[in-house]
């Protein structure tokens, strides 16, 4: 459950500066229900330090009674012990932006989201997301993430999406790294 912890953490000081999220350009709708099932991380959160799995990170959007989505993120920390936290995704009133609640106990007062912002998805191979973080007063983060429902993916479709984040939607291109799949045991 700390991996979401750290998220929250981390991500204040991953992309610093003052001011709220950007709002992105955009872009035609998404059916976020069509996102619900398993995700592997190619670009995203953990090779950024943003949570404590930095390798075989896997998203796991699952359907809830009221519209909205839960959050499971696997991985594994350096040292190789599995890591798993959970949150609570929440639709906003654009159907490309999300709002992604950490449910660890670190962060029950948090009235924070990160902001995930789904710039573009065939729903069956990829998604690209930018995702933001803002705390009042004190900073703003962003970040991009890439990911795909097999643990790769082809490197022209990866560059695509890298190019469509940094050109497109302004997302720092050091902060789309890639996550390694290698030799993990999901």
């Amino acid at each position: 459950m700390k991996m979401i912890a750290t998220l929250f953490v981390v991500f204040a000081f991953a992309s610093a500066a003052l001011g709220q999220c950007p709002v992105p350009p955009p872009v035609p709708a998404v059916d976020i229900s069509k996102i619900a099932g398993l995700w592997y991380e190619i670009a995203g959160f953990s090779a950024i330090g943003f949570i404590d799995s930095y390798t075989c990170t896997t998203e796991e959007f699952t359907p809830r009674e009221d519209g909205n989505l839960n959050i499971t993120i696997r991985g594994n920390e350096l040292n190789g012990s599995n890591v798993t936290d959970y949150g609570l995704v929440k639709r906003t009133d654009k159907q490309n932006l999300l709002d992604i609640y950490s449910l660890s106990p670190e962060h029950e007062e948090n009235p924070y989201p990160i902001i995930f912002y789904v710039a573009d998805t065939d729903y069956d191979n990829y998604l690209a997301a930018s995702f933001c973080y803002y705390i009042p007063g004190l900073d703003t983060a962003k970040g991009g993430m890439i990911l795909s429902r097999t643990n790769t993916m082809e490197a022209d479709k990866y560059n695509k999406l890298v190019d469509m984040l940094v050109n497109k939607i302004k997302v720092p291109r050091d902060y789309i790294l890639p996550t390694s799949q290698k030799d993990c045991k999901y």
